[in-house]
């Protein structure tokens, strides 16, 4: 799950149903009885499949419900709308839907409901972000030929495929209303800890026929709906569903997104109790800890969302592993920390951080340690810098991004001596300059775990091709050990061989790990109950929505 900050305060829809409380407490400041007030940035989309990033998932993760959920303390998939989910090899399994579910508009959610929305993600005509997470299943092949020349696309940022007949996994079947049949292309005992990720939830036939009108209100099968059109600039209301059959009811009567972008954030309405869950920022952060009174409404734990300095493999410049080494060499992990916050993030010398299983393997090693000598050391071997030239360093210009990376293109200049300037973009145009291999130098990345396993912070990552990933990275070696774990017999065994494919991403080196999020986040004193999910919680401030509770 691709991750981003946002950031300024505007104003919001007002809640218009009854289910959700007196209207007029809605309009309070920070007092609107029920209603919990959270911060979000500008989602890609809202019906799953199209996110892909933190800011549209912390909504879809809310309105819509999917096969399994993960556990808060364990991370291990427990099931929600699945009944079981079995096998007997690893590589045909058989999925049960509890009966008697139900979409928001009455729509019933059963086999069907899951497959169209496979489906429309799998096909690759319809370029959606989450359409790799279907490439262990059997028919993806079928569904996504390579794509076509880029002087043939229309939108030099959009990919375009010759014609494809094929719409439909073969390998997805449905031999009752209730059961779906999923067979993959190969074993993969790791299947069912994916399927509580967004881009497996079931999707309305409604929404399909209106994509428009679903991306503004989305039709989930979730604790939370919308009454009203979601708006990217001024947020929206999401209210507790009161026909919702699931095993995860919330106790809040609603929660209000507000909207922060262009870099501001969330700090100075969290003050004002105007948010009730909140990260200060860089500026702010030492005030924060060092204030009494806020150190009893702080929470402090692990993370699991990490962020890395991608290569542009496309980019000739970046070609030499040596350079790649000696820019990650001239990073001071620990000053750039001192410049903006300890205790915000922690340095990382792994592409899977210690908080995730199989992670924590230190597989940077001395490519992640500051070094000056040997940063020098590298960049000779690698021929020096272009003389003229500037590093370019490209980044989302949500809250903190630009301070962190200034940061850390201020170590790398005075170690290497290589002048370097901050590209910054809002983040959907971040996002697609990024996927279509429109940067030319470093550039920010990130992750936040879509489920609890060390695979997931590899191959939607770095695997799928040069074409399909961020980096435009590819390699043979990588490509075996992945499939040798992902046709391993038990997890544990799939573990250790996704280890050996960490270790074959550090010889190649496609980015430099930076730092591993340390969750620092700070609440109001009207809820309780604030649950930072390692596995779902967005950054910046987030909570699980179905346990905080509002104090009366």
């Amino acid at each position: 799950m691709k991750i981003a900050m946002a950031a300024t305060a505007a104003a919001v829809l007002a809640l218009t149903s009854a289910c959700a409380g007196d209207p007029d407490d809605v309009e309070g400041e920070g007092d609107g009885g029920s209603v919990l007030n959270m911060q979000i940035g500008e989602p890609r989309s809202l019906i799953p499949g199209g996110s892909g990033e933190s800011e549209g998932f912390r909504i879809i993760k809310n309105v819509y419900e999917g096969l399994v959920y993960y556990d808060a303390k364990t991370g291990e998939p427990e099931n929600l709308v699945a009944e079981s989910i079995t096998t007997e090899d690893n590589q045909t399994w058989t999925i049960k839907i509890k009966e008697g579910l139900k979409f928001h508009n009455g729509e019933p959610v059963n086999a069907a409901a899951f497959m169209r929305s496979w489906n429309r993600t799998a096909y690759a005509p319809n370029v959606l972000p989450l359409n790799g997470f279907f490439s262990t299943f059997a028919g993806y092949e079928e569904m996504n030929p390579e794509q076509l020349p880029e002087e043939q696309w229309a939108d030099p940022e959009v990919p375009e495929f010759p014609p494809v007949d094929v719409k439909e996994l073969s390998g997805v079947t449905s031999p009752d209303e209730y059961t779906i049949q999923v067979e993959l292309a190969a074993p993969f005992a790791s299947f069912a800890t994916m399927l509580g990720y967004e881009a497996f939830f079931p999707v309305a036939e409604e929404c399909l026929a209106d994509t428009e009108a679903c991306e503004k209100q989305p039709i989930g099968n979730g604790p939370f709906m919308f009454e009203e059109p979601y708006s990217i600039e001024n947020g929206g209301t999401a209210v507790a569903w009161d026909e919702y059959q699931g095993d995860h009811a919330p106790s809040i009567d609603a929660v209000r997104w507000h909207v922060y972008l262009e870099g501001d954030d969330c700090w100075a309405d969290f003050l004002t109790g105007d948010i009730d869950v909140c990260r200060p920022s860089a500026a702010d952060y030492e005030s924060a800890v060092n204030d009494a009174e806020l150190a009893e409404r702080r929470i402090v734990q692990d993370g699991t969302s990490i962020v890395v300095l991608g290569f542009p493999l496309y980019d000739e410049t970046y070609q030499d592993v040596n350079l790649r080494h000696a820019i990650s060499v001239a990073i001071d992990r620990e000053g750039v920390l001192n410049v903006i916050g300890p205790d915000r993030y922690n340095p990382l010398d792994s592409w899977v951080p210690a908080s995730i299983l199989g992670g924590g393997q230190s597989a940077c090693g001395e490519f992640c340690t500051y070094d000056p000598e040997l940063a020098t050391q590298l960049l000779e071997d690698a021929g020096g810098w272009p003389e003229g030239e500037k590093l370019r360093i490209w980044v989302n210009d949500a809250s903190d991004n630009v301070d962190i990376f200034r940061a850390i293109g201020d170590s790398i200049s005075q170690t290497l001596g290589i002048e370097y300037e901050i590209v910054s973009m809002d983040w959907p145009d971040y996002l697609a300059a990024r996927e279509a291999h429109n940067l030319d130098g470093p550039f920010r990345d990130g992750w936040g775990p879509d489920y609890n396993l060390n695979e997931n912070y590899l191959e939607p990552i770095y695997g799928n091709g040069a074409l399909k990933n961020d980096n435009g990275f590819e390699n043979e070696q990588y490509e075996a050990n992945i499939a040798e774990a992902g046709t391993a017999s038990t997890i544990e065994e799939a573990v250790e061989l996704y280890q050996e494919a960490e270790r074959t991403l550090a010889e190649v080196f496609p980015s430099a790990p930076i730092f591993v999020e340390q969750v620092s986040y700070f609440h109001t004193e009207r809820v309780s109950n604030v649950i930072v999910h390692p596995i779902y919680s967005g950054p910046g401030g987030d909570a699980e929505l179905r346990d905080i509770v509002i104090n009366e």
